[in-house]
């Protein structure tokens, strides 16, 4: 058994020779850098933002 695998690229599989489509790369890339800017607008300790504020804010209006 040990004989049959010389080499360890004969053990890759064959659904996961091909790479990711470039749509699914930027997606990816996309969606991470959605999720940073997200977080970092919307925590309150990082940018003072807040759903009470927002609330009050919208009733002075």
């Amino acid at each position: 058994m040990v004989e049959d695998i010389d080499r360890i690229e004969d053990m890759e599989r064959e659904d996961t020779k091909k790479k990711l489509p470039i749509g699914w790369l930027l997606l990816l890339i996309g969606l991470i850098a959605w999720g940073i800017f997200y977080s970092i607008s919307y925590t309150p300790e990082i940018s003072g933002w807040s759903q009470e504020k927002a609330y009050e804010e919208s009733l002075k209006k």
